[in-house]
């Protein structure tokens, strides 16, 4: 499912209108009874609702579904702001709505207090919305927060912009949002979300192929846009897909790449080879006896020296994942710089892959590599602080995967997933169980596992981005949240991907 922004969402309303010829009155009264007909599936009591509109079209939309409530037999009061500012098909559902019994307050000077409601729906502002609430509607959208029993806004919570994820200051908080034809950025990103509550996406007669005109390649990560997962043929055998190497671990984090390790095998390569520093070798022998496992070095870390030894050893492997647990000593860093540029293979890079990563050894490669940091390590790949980053995140991950050539998975709970060639998905199916350390490890095992199977490292990372959410939903469903091992989790991705198998 696309995502779209102010503009896009714009445009394809211009389109629908101009050229397709849907009046822009019967998209509005389609906007209205999809609202209407959220209200009325709810479980929650429902028979005093009261409507804060404001004077554009978002506040048009509450007019309609004023007039869809009161049909209904719900007693409706409409909070107008400036009704003497309304144009168009705003002021057309306005007229129409004095005709009912509904009552019609006009607001000015102190914002009415709306706890005698059983629902409030928020209709001040749409997805134009820029900058600030100030004055008056900051008091109003403060009192729809803390006098409202259940708060729904149409189309996106007042005071948050439909281009961006941050919220520049007070915004409705809702308890569920019903949005039209596709989302927006911040139904789908974090801190903004958050305000959102529960998401309906609903259907207002916008053509999808006036979606495809304005759409700019950036989707919601759901389960039809996977690649499909084929069922294996009988005559399939273990070099059918693949053999996979993860090298990683150090002193006191050989765990690390023994979970992405787990992770690869159990998503499906034929075959998977744990590099570890020679010293550490013990712990992949004592481990999974389905991993192999190759020393390389003498010491508990890899030296520069070593990658001889495993640039021939990778001669007629598939896939090499790089960093789950490698450490930041010097000479590991040496170890895989040098791995990396002797070597064609598709790599996968995470964890204390990337802070050895440097400029020249990126350039190296374009077109072969998928790089999984979260938030701060990707700060300081681009030389930004944090902040920095999480406020501009989604256009920051598309330029640096575009200006490289890489896959580009950035990890938060909204991961974006951006590919060289300008198509990003954000992939929102993940759980609070997911914030432990080795969640990254077992994507990184994931991702590696898919392209070791012949899957495009872009829908490797799109698999293993979706897969790892649902098996930590999973397996928070049979224990607390704050109790999710990786362990668990990667004992649930045999069952999601089954359920994915065509």
């Amino acid at each position: 499912m696309e995502i779209l922004n102010s503009a896009s969402m714009s445009e394809a309303d211009r389109l629908t209108i101009q050229e397709t010829g849907i009046p822009s009155a019967v998209l509005m009264e389609n906007a209205a009874r999809s609202v209407f007909e959220y209200i009325a599936s709810l479980d929650i009591p429902k028979e005093r609702i009261a409507i804060a509109a404001g004077s554009g079209n978002n506040g048009g939309d509450g007019f309609a579904l004023a007039r869809h409530l009161a049909n209904a037999g719900v007693i409706v009061d409409v909070f107008a702001c400036n009704p003497e500012k309304l144009k168009g098909d705003a002021k057309l559902n306005y007229d129409i709505l004095l005709n009912f019994p509904v009552s019609i307050i006009e607001l000015a000077g102190e914002a009415p207090f709306f706890d005698s409601y059983d629902i409030t729906v928020d209709a001040i502002f749409g997805t134009g919305f820029k900058g600030e609430v100030t004055g008056f509607y900051a008091d109003l959208i403060e009192s729809v927060n803390e006098t409202s029993n259940y708060v729904i806004s149409i189309d996106i919570p007042s005071g948050l912009s439909g281009s961006s994820h941050n919220v520049a200051g007070i915004c409705v908080d809702a308890d569920a949002t019903v949005t039209f034809c596709r989302p927006k950025i911040p139904h789908c990103m974090f801190p903004a979300k958050k305000f959102c509550g529960e998401i309906a996406v609903t259907d207002i007669s916008i053509p999808d192929f006036n979606v495809d005109k304005v759409s700019e390649g950036l989707f919601l990560l759901t389960e039809d846009l996977l690649p499909r997962i084929p069922r294996r043929t009988e005559d399939s055998h273990k070099g059918t897909y693949g053999h996979a190497v993860i090298a990683g671990g150090s002193a006191g984090k050989t765990g690390a790449a023994m979970m992405a390790s787990l992770s690869c095998l159990t998503a499906g390569a034929g075959l998977v080879t744990c590099m570890l520093p020679a010293s550490l070798n013990y712990v992949a022998e004592n481990g999974a006896f389905e991993v192999m496992s190759f020393p390389v070095g003498k010491g508990d870390h890899f030296h520069g020296e070593d990658y001889l030894d495993a640039v021939s050893f990778l001669k007629d492997k598939k896939v090499l994942a790089i960093g789950t647990g490698i450490g930041r000593n010097e000479e590991t860093g040496e170890f895989i710089r040098r791995i990396l540029k002797a070597t064609s293979l598709p790599a996968v890079i995470d964890a204390d892959g990337l802070y050895h990563t440097d400029k020249e050894t990126l350039s190296s490669l374009s077109g072969r590599a998928v790089l999984t940091p979260h938030i701060g390590e990707f700060a300081r790949m681009t030389g930004l602080n944090i902040e920095q980053v999480q406020a501009d995140r989604l256009n920051l991950a598309r330029s640096f995967a575009a200006e490289n050539g890489v896959v580009l998975v950035l990890k938060s709970a909204d991961t974006i997933i951006a590919t060289p060639e300008g198509i990003t998905f954000i992939s929102i199916n993940g759980s609070p169980a997911l914030a432990k350390g080795g969640s990254g490890d077992c994507l990184t095992g994931l991702i590696t596992g898919f392209i070791s199977q012949g899957y495009e490292p872009a829908e490797a990372a799109v698999l293993g981005s979706y897969i790892l959410g649902a098996a930590g939903r999973k397996a928070a469903e049979e224990m607390s949240e704050r109790s999710v091992m990786t362990s668990h989790v990667i004992k649930q991705i045999g069952t999601v991907i089954s359920e994915l198998e065509d």
